[in-house]
């Protein structure tokens, strides 16, 4: 089983990292990776990041789709320095 650190480090390796990507990555389903996922971002390591990289005119509300294009990304979280 893919453990927190794996997850965490590829993220840290990819800069932003989808949740597809790492369940393919990684060889887990999408549900197991997402709850890997808000369990990091609970911990305050990683934070959700909305990429959409697909959709050109930016026009959601009116798009067809809806939101379906919206891709669930994660990127190590950045501690400000007091």
């Amino acid at each position: 089983m893919v453990s927190l650190i794996a997850v965490r480090d590829a993220i840290a390796l990819l800069g932003i990292a989808e949740l597809n990507q790492l369940s393919h990555q990684f060889k887990q389903p999408p549900t197991l990776m997402q709850a890997m996922l808000k369990q990091l971002e609970a911990m305050g390591k990683i934070e959700r990041v909305e990429v959409d990289s697909s959709c050109l005119t930016g026009s959601c509300k009116s798009c067809p789709e809806g939101k379906k294009c919206l891709t669930e990304a994660y990127r190590i979280k950045s501690h400000p320095t007091d």
